[in-house]
């Protein structure tokens, strides 16, 4: 008989509630877990299959990943090379996806590292390197603490070891790699992000010009929702690289979203000072003035908008977006026939995009409440692909 659907909140309630029934009991019973791993991870993954049977293979293979950092983390004395590996080759034999294991490996690598085994932990740390961007700052984190327990005085010039700090912090910018790949390590004071943190503030030392470990700081800020970060992380690089789009992009973005019209403003005149040739700080203009249903503002920036060659079919859509946003149903219906009419082989999209003003015309207040959002989230994003605005 199958087990009845539950809904993903409750599931995770109950993954962990079982999560701290099973930290408990290895913190209670340490050395008999000890003692008989594949007994004791058998019974976890069998446990696993009994209540969530259903449970998809990353959120399985995570609570085993989870399972074996409780374990290694509950030894006080430095864990032996040869119990490290017997316990990831039983996480590993009970995981389902029996390929890759750069999340045992960093758990493994941190505990080396706070038993100050900072070459061990080199040695599982770079065989993932480029999974995960915060495995290059824990590699970078490893040689410039060598580094300081060598040169306990003060130093005028960095030793090698710190200038290996250095490249693999320069591999972090150089490598791109996606952020917060590893789930296990994605609580905001999980001891990775710790780790990341205090390598990227030695960065922004290390290498001032650098904008690419802003641009990283920056996009982990608005993964973990850490709006104050960002913001200080963005008032930094929009002064000293004031003639970067991105930074002040992201800072009219932020802006936005904290619903402060006069700072995004002043974001947008700073952007037309440094590109007065460019659309995107107009169509910016005109997104603030939409959002804030200011018909003066609107009309300002749409003249500028034609002088400055705009796309005529983005201006009337836009125009239907002000209508929407004002709540004019009958303006925004003449405005997106007129959009309609100047959008040749985008059928497509109009099409799509009239059946959402229908509702927004036609439906009660509820659906036309959330019709108005769709369609101004919909006409947003048609329009930075249009002009090619990345975000």
């Amino acid at each position: 008989m199958e087990e009845a659907w539950q809904p993903e909140a409750l599931r995770n309630r109950r993954l962990e509630q079982l999560r701290a029934t099973m930290d408990d009991y290895i913190a209670k019973n340490t050395e008999q877990v000890e003692g008989n791993l594949p007994v004791f991870f058998g019974h976890v993954a069998a446990t696993l299959d009994k209540m969530f049977p259903e449970l998809d293979d990353q959120t399985y293979d995570d609570f085993i990943d989870a399972t074996a950092s409780a374990l290694i983390n509950a030894r006080r004395e430095a864990p032996t090379p040869e119990f490290l590996d017997k316990v990831l080759r039983h996480a590993m034999g009970n995981k389902r996806r029996r390929k890759g294991r750069a999340a045992l490996d960093v758990i493994v690598a941190l505990k080396l590292i706070d038993a100050s085994n900072y070459y061990q932990a080199i040695d599982y740390l770079t065989p993932n390197k480029g999974y995960d961007g915060r495995i290059h700052a824990a590699i970078a984190y490893c040689y410039y603490a060598l580094s300081l327990a060598k040169n306990l005085k003060s130093r005028l010039r960095p030793d090698d070891l710190e200038l290996h700090a250095r490249e693999e912090i320069l591999n972090l910018a150089r490598a791109r790699a996606p952020l917060n790949r590893l789930r296990l390590f994605n609580r905001k004071d999980s001891r990775l992000n710790a780790i990341f943190w205090f390598m990227l503030d030695l960065a922004f030392t290390w290498f001032p010009s650098e904008p690419e470990f802003y641009r990283i700081a920056i996009a982990k800020t608005k993964d973990d929702g850490e709006i104050e970060r960002r913001n200080y992380l963005l008032a930094h690089a929009t002064e000293r690289f004031s003639d970067d789009r991105f930074f002040l992009a992201e800072a009219f973005n932020a802006r936005v979203e904290l619903r402060n019209g006069s700072a995004a403003a002043a974001v947008v005149k700073q952007m037309m000072q440094q590109f007065p040739n460019d659309l995107e700080p107009l169509y910016y203009g005109m997104k603030l003035a939409i959002l804030g249903s200011q018909p003066r503002s609107y009309a300002t920036f749409r003249k500028l908008a034609i002088l400055k060659g705009f796309p005529r079919h983005l201006l009337l859509v836009l125009d239907a977006a002000f209508e929407v946003m004002c709540n004019h149903k009958t303006e925004s219906y003449f405005c997106f026939e007129e959009a309609k009419k100047a959008s040749p082989g985008r059928d497509y999209y109009t099409t799509a995009l009239e059946y959402i003003l229908r509702d927004f015309i036609e439906g009660d207040e509820e659906r036309a409440k959330r019709a108005r959002s769709v369609f101004l989230t919909s006409v947003d994003q048609y329009c930075m692909q249009a002009l090619r605005i990345r975000e």
